[in-house]
């Protein structure tokens, strides 16, 4: 697949749940942002997933090994190794995510109370709707969540590459040297061969659904 590097328009907002390891410049732009609590970043740059070895099965979600380490974010760890129908559930989760999110908007637009816009804003957050979306599509949460991690660790890079046309974009001068060599990188390289050529298959039509995510879920700057 050719990829074009993006030119950046539209609304400039911050994520607040992507961490890296130094401080530096991260912006999002945002069509039609969810109007959240406006958070600080400290990031800082974190392996996404880890542990648990995948089966190789591509018609049904396997089991992780017992005393695997599913989605560790251990920076060391071995990225998770998921399979097709891990990438059918990412894209079926994910999509309910969207769902979820839109209607934690439509509660904190018509909230009267501070609490109400608390609880809408804390509905939208990751660690509501990720489990939420797991249980809604039928596969283990915390294997939802690791093929989740890696995943949007690839898009991320890909993004920060203007390699997709997502939102997000990096101060590089002020990047570690963790950060840099992350951008230099292919991060389909890092994954299990066989994950790799799973999404790279299905790169386009799973990273637009990640793309619409991420634009949903900026918080205005």
């Amino acid at each position: 697949m050719t990829y074009e590097k993006r030119e950046n328009a539209g609304e400039r907002a911050t994520i607040p749940w992507l961490h890296c390891e130094t401080p530096m410049l991260i912006s999002l732009y945002n069509r039609g942002a969810f109007s959240a609590v406006a958070l600080c970043l400290s990031l800082s740059v974190a392996g996404c997933g880890g542990g648990g070895e995948a089966e190789t099965s591509d018609t049904a979600v396997p089991s992780a090994a017992p005393g695997a380490a599913i989605g560790s974010g251990n920076a060391d760890s071995a990225p998770f190794a998921f399979v097709d129908a891990d990438l059918d559930a990412y894209e079926k989760g994910m999509r309910k995510e969207i769902e979820l999110v839109q209607a934690a908007k439509a509660r904190g637009d018509s909230a009267k109370t501070p609490a109400e816009r608390g609880a809408a804003s804390q509905a939208a957050f990751e660690s509501s709707t990720a489990p939420a979306a797991a249980q809604a599509v039928g596969v283990p949460v915390d294997r939802y969540q690791a093929t989740r991690r890696t995943v949007n660790r690839v898009f991320e890079t890909l993004d920060f590459q203007g390699k997709i046309a997502g939102p997000m974009e990096l101060d590089t001068a002020r990047a570690s040297p963790e950060m840099k060599q992350r951008l230099s990188s292919d991060p389909l390289a890092e994954l299990d061969p066989a994950s790799a050529t799973a999404l790279r298959a299905r790169l386009d039509a799973l990273s637009k659904v990640w793309i619409a995510y991420m634009h949903l879920v900026a918080v205005n700057g």
